[in-house]
């Protein structure tokens, strides 16, 4: 007599989380093994992936006849039924049916057999199916298959309060094409198995499920799961028999260790489902099958939130479902065929919370292509402009954004202390979904219900792979921006998952790459690579001017004309090197002074108010020649190369100009095309002081305060290109995106300068274009329009983010040679592309030519000499050159 239909217990959020994890397990699983079906067996060295084919052919993560038939019973369970009952069993066989005749894209032969004669005779489906099956087992010695097993992860969660009615449910649907006791025995175990690890979370329930087997088979079942734990998948290489194909799943999951939670090396136990279901694959011959079963207890075990979202993403099958459908299949038939209080899982869209905040839209503070939102964004009348939405809480079974087709990437985590049972984990997926989605050029929302705990939790990480960010940090930018409300703090172990996942990400990087910017720029100057990062910078900003000057064409042979730009900016570099000299030996020193004194030598050498300048700044009694310094011996600097109006003004008039007092009113490029060698300092000595230095440079010419801000911020983006790191840009952002990851830093430091947020948007959303649409003459010219320091900045922040490529210099500077004012964004985008890829980067046949690269050359090894050896000593100790004060006399 069979028992009494006892109901599903309430589930807390950890076992709804398991029980989601059963059908999509499953179906992962059965994605993972559909490519090796039948193939070569891999190796341990081989990764499995969802690539299709097999014996479908089927698409990337397209799920096999495995899932196909587990659905077929699931659309039954849903519904709350009793699987043993005679209804429900005509159910699941008319289902069978169905399937077989509209979508089964494989089909074992037993189970084409019995369903095909099923099909023509009389009765209730599924009387007619049992019997069909009984007669064929009768006639044949090998009808314990694996078709059965397959497909009862389902049954379990239907029967979760009662363990022996399970055992029954699982028997009665098993018989429907595989009565053989194998498979019903097999079925009572894994189901078995399967309800134990919604309910407690361990594994334990495979072995508990022997005292539910006929008394006289549970000795033959505890052997065989012996041997399953003491060889390895490929050893049951009949997998076709449902007895191998159980141990071959037992044995991937018990042998697999579970990996110890290390977040300081990436390492999260939930990862085991990952590790099992890829080494059940690597059992061979019936590979799908065997992971589909594995699948299902390994989603049991560890939820949906345990399966990789880069599976969730890629699964589907028929009858047209993809993971949230399988979710709420599963959660259904969990919770007895009902939805919960809000409608979930089956409502189309999930209300808002009373008193919900309204609609959030904030760009996160490092990057404008994310968007930080809340579900009442999703839900409002204005549209979302987004490539891709990354949902951090519960959503409906309508598509995320009505009026948009965009990738919608869903993720298990709950806003409760203690509902999350991989909590790290899941924080650490949803965060590099972000950035996978960026490295796509995507623009994405990230949102939760509210938008103040999950989402600023996964944004901080995200800041942390992004740019490098600290948690303090990250949180604290998250935290200015999203004034509408912060609940972090009040989920500490989620908070406590930022810290731990942050100092986790940094630690799983090579050492290069651990550092932040400011870790990285302290011994930057003694790198080998820094010389060449110099040296790069400055020559890469001089073809740049060239380049343009000539609208990119160039004569065939010859030498190549520096420009204006070039010209001042040796003598910045030369400044400096003097203002650092002077600061050595005298202990004191203004650089905008000394760099004032170096422009007035340039003026000098061009012929502007000789007499003047020289009266005031050669030496009294005539002793010295002047202009002094080994500049003013190269006569390529004396020769007109090019109009400079506010710079020529300004040193006429002999005064020089500073930020509260400016002599010009002028926003010319030439402020900032000069300033650029200051970022050599920005990167190896102080860079706030430097940066400000940089300004003041600028001030010296030039009053308009936007073109001393852009002067400073084109310094800081270059020093941040200096010090970037192409090992750790690698395995963020892939091969080409170090130039473009030493931008983020860059404006992500800027924040803390006094830059508007007109200023801050209108550069995050130059690296924005160059994200979405690279190369584009149009928006060059729309962000670059005239020959003033911001549009000089603008446009070569955008030619350097659209050519980030090492191999792409030579076509940057050519791009940049075609704006507006291509001298000036061509001189911007190489000093910043030179200064991450070095001087070997640059086009070696424009080098050799040019007529200052010697000159540039010689400022690059001298710049770097003097901020890390001081070759002329200081005030109390000599130095090893004794001929560099004449080259650098410290005024």
């Amino acid at each position: 007599m069979a028992s009494k239909h006892v109901p599903n217990p309430r589930l807390d959020a950890r076992g709804t989380d398991r029980a989601a994890g059963v059908l999509l397990g499953a179906a992962v699983g059965d994605a993972l093994g559909v490519p090796y079906e039948f193939q070569a067996t891999l190796r341990n060295d081989q990764q499995p992936q969802m690539i299709g084919g097999g014996l479908g052919p089927y698409e990337p993560g397209e799920y096999s006849d495995d899932t196909q038939m587990q659905v077929c019973i699931a659309e039954v369970a849903a519904t709350g039924a009793d699987l043993r009952s005679a209804q429900a069993l005509d159910g699941v066989a008319g289902n069978f049916q169905h399937w077989l005749s509209e979508g089964a894209s494989d089909v074992g032969s037993q189970t084409d057999a019995v369903l095909n004669t099923a099909a023509r005779a009389p009765g209730a489906p599924g009387e007619a199916l049992l019997e069909t099956a009984r007669g064929f087992t009768a006639e044949n010695d090998r009808s314990a298959g694996n078709g059965s097993l397959m497909r009862t992860g389902i049954v379990a969660l239907a029967h979760l309060g009662d363990a022996a009615v399970m055992a029954e449910a699982a028997v009665a649907v098993s018989a429907l094409t595989h009565p053989d006791p194998d498979c019903a025995d097999a079925c009572v175990l894994w189901c078995s198995g399967i309800r134990t690890a919604v309910l407690h979370g361990t594994f334990d329930g495979v072995r508990a499920g022997l005292d539910l087997l006929p008394a006289e088979r549970r000795g033959l079942w505890a052997r065989r799961l012996d041997e399953a734990e003491a060889h390895p998948p490929h050893h049951f290489s009949r997998n076709g028999w449902v007895v191998h194909a159980l141990q071959a799943a037992w044995s991937a999951i018990s042998r697999i260790p579970v990996p110890e939670s290390n977040p300081a090396e990436g390492v999260f136990p939930a990862q085991h489902l990952r590790l099992a279901l890829e080494a059940a694959v690597r059992a061979g011959t019936d590979t799908d099958t065997v992971a589909a079963i594995a699948g299902a207890l390994l989603g049991a075990r560890w939820g949906c939130s345990g399966i990789p979202l880069e599976w969730q993403r890629a699964v589907h099958g028929w009858p047209g479902l993809t993971a949230p459908d399988l979710v709420r299949l599963a959660v259904l038939t969990a919770q007895g065929g009902h939805d919960d209080g809000d409608g979930w899982p089956s409502v189309a869209r999930m209300p808002l919370p009373p008193g919900s905040p309204r609609g959030l839209a904030v760009p996160h503070p490092r990057d404008s292509g994310v968007l930080l939102g809340n579900l009442a964004l999703l839900q409002g009348a204005e549209p979302v402009d987004v490539h891709a939405v990354v949902s951090l809480c519960r959503m409906g079974t309508e598509p995320v954004l009505r009026r948009a087709d965009v990738e919608h990437v869903r993720v298990w985590l709950v806003d409760r202390d203690g509902d999350n049972a991989s909590l790290h984990y899941v924080v650490d997926q949803a965060a590099r979904e972000v950035l996978r989605l960026r490295r796509d050029s995507k623009r994405v929302l990230l949102h939760c219900a509210a938008g103040q705990s999950r989402t600023p939790a996964v944004a901080a990480v995200y800041s942390h792979l992004a740019t490098g960010a600290d948690a303090e940090t990250a949180l604290k930018e998250l935290r200015e921006v999203l004034v509408g409300g912060w609940q972090l703090s009040e989920h500490p172990q989620l908070q406590d998952a930022v810290y731990e996942l942050t100092a986790a990400a940094a630690a799983r990087e090579e050492p290069a790459a651990r550092d932040t910017h400011e870790g990285r720029k302290a011994g930057f100057l003694a790198d080998k690579r820094a010389l060449s990062r110099v040296r790069g910078m400055l020559l890469g900003m001089a073809l740049g001017d060239t380049l343009g000057a000539a609208r990119g064409r160039l004569p065939a042979d010859g030498p190549l004309r520096a420009g204006v730009s070039t010209q001042l900016a040796c003598f910045t570099a030369e400044g400096t090197i003097r203002a650092l000299v002077r600061g050595a030996h005298k202990g004191l020193c203004h650089p905008p002074s000394v760099v004032w004194h170096a422009y007035g030598r340039w003026a000098a050498l061009q012929g502007i108010e000789a007499e003047r300048i020289r009266r005031r700044w050669a030496p009294a009694g005539g002793g010295t020649a002047w202009p002094d310094g080994w500049l003013a011996e190269v006569p390529v600097l004396a020769q007109r190369r090019g109009s400079a109006p506010a710079t020529v003004t300004a040193l006429s008039g002999i005064e020089q100009g500073t930020v509260e007092r400016p002599t010009t009113s002028s926003r010319g490029c030439h402020a900032l095309t000069r300033a650029l060698p200051v970022a050599v300092a920005i990167a190896g000595h102080d860079r706030g002081y430097w940066t400000e230095q940089a300004r003041q440079f600028a001030a010296l010419t030039h009053g308009d305060p936007a073109a001393q801000t852009a002067a400073a911020h084109a310094a800081v983006l270059t020093s941040h290109c200096l010090t970037s790191d192409p090992h750790m840009q690698a395995s963020l952002f892939g091969p080409q995106s170090q130039v473009q990851q030493a931008l983020l830093e860059g404006l992500h430091a800027l924040a803390g300068t006094d830059q508007t947020p007109d200023e801050r948007e209108r550069l995050h959303a130059a690296l924005q274009q160059a994200d979405d649409h690279p190369a584009d003459p149009a928006r060059l010219a729309n962000l670059a329009p005239d020959p003033t320091a911001p549009s000089a900045l603008l446009g070569g922040l955008y030619v350097a983010a659209s050519f980030p490529d090492r191999a792409q210099v030579d076509a940057a500077l050519r791009f940049a040679a075609q704006a507006p004012d291509g001298d000036s964004v061509a001189c911007v985008a190489g000093a910043l592309l030179g200064a991450a890829h070095g001087a070997e980067a640059l086009p070696v046949e424009l080098v050799s030519r040019h007529e200052l690269a010697w000159v540039l050359d010689t400022l690059a090894r001298d710049l770097v000499a003097q901020l890390t050896d001081s070759p002329s000593g200081s005030e109390y100790s000599a130095g090893w050159d004794p001929h560099w004060w004449d080259r650098y006399p410290g005024w």
